[in-house]
């Protein structure tokens, strides 16, 4: 499945749940939140774990509500961090 498939889901699920209309500032907010609360489950991983896919879940939330292409994001980003730390490193 595609990374846009996992934001729409996201957005899907909040407007089923009427949390559609959250502003941007406020999920921001609970992104760090949920950061504190990542720092604090570095030596559980289960916790940890969890705290990722709140994150995750989030930042799928934002990206609904600007209806912004993940996966073409993605692919850029992929393409120059292949340039940047691949294409250009020295092999001794």
């Amino acid at each position: 499945m595609s990374l846009n498939y996992y934001r729409d889901e996201a957005g899907d699920f909040m407007e089923r749940i009427n949390a559609s209309d959250g502003c941007t500032e406020d999920k921001i907010k609970m992104l760090d939140e949920e950061y504190k609360l990542l720092k604090e489950s570095i030596n559980n991983p289960e916790k940890l774990r969890h705290q990722i896919y709140d994150m995750v879940f989030i930042l799928f939330e934002i990206a609904f509500d600007y209806g912004f292409d993940i996966e073409a994001e993605w692919i850029k980003g992929k393409e120059k961090k292949q340039k940047k730390y691949i294409e250009n490193s020295y092999i001794e």
